[in-house]
């Protein structure tokens, strides 16, 4: 006999939050099907082009000297190595991964993303529904640098442009 549940099944393609208690769950099973994790076992080498994305985007502390600065980095460092054997996980069993979320999805339920890339200080009370999944959504572009030519920067014997 199939349980009767108050939302409806969302489609891949449909994009949603599940709630906290949700997220902690699906973490934790998938986090256990990870059986071959050995968060020192990644090679030299991938271990630094990890440590080079988190200092990239600013994961590192700027004072390696700070009390905490250990703590920081190996909390980090643990996160990435987790991303990378969850990526890997993925990339060998989607299957299994889309499983999972949809069984957790069917138990938990599905709630949109806010469209607005306006953050208040409201939304900073639930950061990992309000804050986070809408500034993986924000398209980021590079602002390209004006092309001015000032005065001073001309070579002597140059004309200005016109």
């Amino acid at each position: 006999m199939a349980t009767e549940h108050p939302h409806e099944h969302i489609p891949e393609e449909v994009y949603g939050i599940l709630p906290d208690e949700g997220v902690v769950e699906l973490t934790d099973t998938l986090t256990g099907y990870m059986q071959e994790i050995e968060l020192g076992g990644l090679t030299d080498i991938m271990g630094q082009v990890l440590d080079d994305l988190l200092d990239q985007s600013g994961g590192m502390p700027a004072d390696l000297k700070a009390d905490d600065a250990f703590e920081h980095i190996t909390q980090n460092q643990l996160a990435v190595t987790l991303a990378y054997h969850l990526g890997r996980l993925e990339g060998r069993s989607p299957q299994i991964v889309q499983k999972m979320m949809d069984e957790a999805i069917e138990k938990w339920g599905i709630s949109e993303v806010e469209e607005s890339a306006e953050i208040t200080d409201k939304d900073l009370e639930a950061p990992k529904i309000m804050v986070y999944p809408r500034l993986r959504r924000i398209n980021y572009q590079e602002v390209p640098e004006p092309n001015v030519e000032l005065g001073w920067e001309m070579e002597e014997g140059d004309t200005p442009a016109k």
